[in-house]
C-alpha cells in the first residue's frame, strides 16, 4: 500500500559548524571489508608453543580463533637477522601461524615518543624489521596485524602522552618497514591507543597518525570490575573512534574481564556487540595472569562465555585473512549490504537535515547514496515530512518551536515555503501523519508539558492560525520524544513516543489514552528515532540516527534486537522517513 506518514524529526544539539563526511572515493584495487552482522575472534595465548594452544583452545571451543595476538619488543633479537639462525620475533610470529591464525602484533621500543621520532632508534628498529622479514618469507601467505607502540595515551608506556611526537614516531616506524619493501600485501598497521586516555593526556584523536600511515584502529579495553557495561568499557570510545574514522575497520586489540559472577555473560553480550557493531571486525582477548587471572582458557577447560561467544553465528573465522592483505588501502564498508525492499514494491526512504538547512534524500534508505539535496528552511527548526497535496509523494516541512510557525514545501526542491500557517504554542512539537486514511498527511501537535497530542486533520493556510485540535489524548511520560507510524497497516498512523535515555521505544494502534500496545528496547542511549515502511509490506517500524558515529540503523520488526540493516550518513541535525 501507499504510504504517506513520515516520522518527527528531532533536531540534535551539535556544534556551531556541522561538517557533513563524504566518504572518499575507495580505489579500485583497494581492500574493501565489511563488520556487518559478524565479527572474528582472536587471543592472546599464554604459551610459547601458541600453535599447539590455539589448536586445543579450538578443539575445547567448537571453533578457532581468527587472531592470535602476540607482544614485541624492539629488543627482543640482538642485532640483524641471520638466515638459519634463531629469530625470536620468526617464532613467536610462525606459532601463531601454525595455530591457522594471523598474528595482532603489538610492537613496543623504551624511550620516549621524542626520541624514537628522532631517529635515535631507526637502527634498532631495522634489526627487528629483518627478523619480520624472516617470518614472512616463509611465504605461504603469511602476513600480520602490526600495532607500533600500543597504548599510548596511557602513562604507564615510556613513549607516554606525547601525541605530536608519538604521530612522528608512529610514522617513522611505518616509513622504515614500508622502505624495506614490507607492504600492505604483508602487513597492515594498526593505530592502537587505549580506550580511555589518562588525565593530562590529551584525546584519543589527538594521537591519530593519518589515514595513509592507518589501516586498522584497535583499543585496549579491560573490564575492571564486575559491573561495568559492554557500552561503557569498549563501546563508548568505539563510537567516538568510528565517527572520526568511519572507513576504518575496528579490532578490540586486548580485551579480557574481570573474575566475577557476571564475566561470563559479559563476554557473551561483549561477542554480541562486536558481531552487531558495523564498524567493528575483531575481538582479541588478553588469556594471561597479570593485574588478575583474566584468562577464558586454562586447559582443558575453557570459559563457558567464550565458548558460547564462539560457537555464535556471528562469530566468523577465516585463515588467512586473504582479503585483507590485497594491493591498496584497506576500507571499511559503510553499508550492511542488506537491501530490505524487494524489487517494484513501495518503500520508504529516509531525508536528512544537516545544521545549514540541507536536505539529503537518499535513493533508498539502506544504500547511504544520496539522490538529491537541497535548503529549505532555518538552522534550528524542527524538520519533518508528509505528503501535504495528497500526490503521493512525501516533501519537507518545518517547525519553529518558539512560536508554532508551520512551513511545508510541496517539492523536494529548494525554494520557500508553499503553506505556512501557525498551531499550538511555543515548546510544542510538531508530529505529522495520515491520522484519518484518507491518503493526505497534515501536521499535528506533542505537548512535551502535559504529554498530551493534539491531532487535527486538515491543514493551516495563508499565515493563519490553524484553530482548535479536532481531539487530544494524553499518552506516555513526559520527556519522551514523539513519532508516527502505521504500526499495523490499518492505513492510520498513530503515536509512539522514544525515550532516548534508555532506547525505550512504545506506541499505540489508536489515537486514544490508554497503555502502550507495544514496547521494546532498540539502539543506544542518545539515539534519534523514526520509523518507516523500509520493506514495503504497509507496516512501518523503527530505525535510529547515532550521531556520536554518524550511523543510520534500521529493525524491520517492531522487536528488540539487534538492526537488520544500516548505513553511514555523517553529521546530521535531523532526519525522517520519506514515502516517494
Amino acid at each position: 500500500m501507499m504510504r504517506r506518514q513520515v516520522a518527527l524529526v528531532v533536531a540534535l544539539a551539535l556544534l556551531a559548524s556541522v561538517v557533513v563526511f563524504v566518504p572518499p572515493p575507495v580505489p579500485a584495487s583497494a581492500a574493501t571489508i565489511s563488520g556487518s552482522g559478524s565479527v572474528y575472534a582472536g587471543i592472546y595465548s599464554e604459551k610459547w608453543e601458541s600453535g599447539a594452544d590455539l589448536d586445543a583452545l579450538a578443539a575445547a571451543a567448537g571453533k578457532r580463533a581468527t587472531f592470535g595476538g602476540t607482544f614485541h619488543s624492539v629488543n627482543d633479537d640482538p642485532g640483524a637477522a641471520v638466515p638459519g639462525q634463531w629469530s625470536n620475533t620468526r617464532e613467536l610470529l610462525n606459532n601463531i601461524w601454525l595455530g591457522q591464525a594471523t598474528p595482532f602484533a603489538n610492537f613496543t621500543i623504551p624511550d620516549t615518543a621524542a626520541k624514537i621520532a628522532s631517529g635515535a632508534w631507526d637502527t634498532k628498529i631495522n634489526n627487528w624489521a629483518s627478523h619480520l622479514e624472516l617470518y614472512l618469507n616463509l611465504r605461504g601467505g603469511r602476513s600480520l596485524v602490526l600495532a607500533p607502540l600500543q597504548e599510548m595515551n596511557g602513562v604507564w608506556v615510556p613513549y607516554k602522552c606525547d601525541p605530536a611526537n608519538f604521530k612522528n614516531a608512529f610514522r617513522r616506524i611505518v616509513d622504515i618497514l614500508r622502505g624495506r619493501g614490507i607492504d600492505e600485501t604483508k602487513v597492515r598497521f594498526a593505530f592502537a591507543p587505549n580506550g580511555w586516555t589518562s588525565p593530562g593526556c590529551g584525546s584519543l584523536d589527538d594521537y591519530y597518525p593519518g589515514d595513509a600511515y592507518v589501516d586498522v584502529i584497535g583499543i585496549s579495553a579491560y573490564r575492571w570490575n564486575g559491573s561495568d557495561s559492554v557500552q561503557k568499557v569498549m563501546g563508548q570510545y568505539v563510537d567516538q573512534l568510528a565517527a572520526f574514522h568511519p572507513t576504518k575497520p575496528i579490532i578490540i586489540a586486548q580485551t579480557a574481564a574481570w573474575p566475577s559472577g557476571t564475566k561470563d555473560q559479559w563476554i557473551r553480550d561483549m561477542f554480541s556487540w562486536a558481531a552487531a557493531h558495523p564498524s567493528v571486525v575483531g575481538i582479541v582477548y588478553f588469556n594471561h595472569v597479570k593485574e588478575t587471572d583474566w584468562r577464558v582458557w586454562t586447559p582443558p577447560t575453557v570459559n563457558g562465555g567464550w565458548k558460547d561467544g564462539m560457537q555464535n553465528g556471528t562469530t566468523a573465522y577465516k585463515w588467512p585473512l586473504s582479503d585483507w592483505f590485497r594491493p591498496g588501502s584497506l576500507s571499511l564498508s559503510l553499508t550492511s549490504g542488506v537491501t530490505l525492499c524487494p524489487q517494484g514494491y513501495d518503500c520508504d526512504t529516509v531525508t536528512f537535515q544537516d545544521g545549514g538547512g540541507r536536505f539529503s534524500v537518499w535513493v533508498d534508505a539502506t544504500g547511504g547514496l544520496t539522490e538529491k539535496s537541497f535548503f529549505f528552511g532555518n538552522p534550528g527548526d524542527l524538520a519533518f515530512a508528509g505528503d501535504w497535496d495528497c500526490d503521493g509523494v512525501d516533501t519537507p516541512g518545518l517547525y519553529r518551536r518558539s512560536d508554532g510557525y508551520v512551513y511545508l514545501r510541496n517539492s523536494n526542491t529548494q525554494g520557500v515555503a508553499d503553506v505556512t500557517f501557525f498551531f499550538g504554542i511555543p515548546g510544542d512539537m510538531a508530529v505529522a501523519g495520515d491520522f484519518n486514511n484518507d491518503g493526505c498527511d497534515t501536521v499535528s501537535i506533542y505537548r512535551p508539558s502535559e504529554a498530551r497530542f493534539y491531532v487535527i486533520n486538515e491543514l493551516g493556510s495563508a499565515d493563519g492560525g490553524l484553530g482548535d485540535a479536532d481531539y487530544s489524548f494524553l499518552f506516555g511520560n513526559l520527556g519522551d520524544k514523539p513519532f508516527i507510524g502505521d504500526f499495523n497497516g490499518d492505513g492510520v498512523d498513530t503515536i509512539g513516543l522514544h525515550r532516548e535515555s534508555t532506547g525505550l521505544v512504545y506506541f499505540r494502534n489508536s489515537n486514544t489514552t490508554g497503555i502502550a500496545d507495544f514496547q521494546f528496547i532498540f539502539g543506544n542511549p542518545g539515539d534519534k528515532l523514526t520509523a518507516g515502511d523500509w520493506d514495503g509490506d504497509g507496516i512501518d517500524t523503527v530505525a535510529v540516527y547515532r550521531p556520536s558515529n554518524g550511523m543510520f540503523y534500521i529493525r524491520n520488526s517492531n522487536t528488540q534486537g539487534n538492526a537488520d540493516a544500516w548505513a553511514f550518513a555523517g553529521a546530521y541535525s535531523g532526519l525522517a522517513a520519506l514515502d516517494g
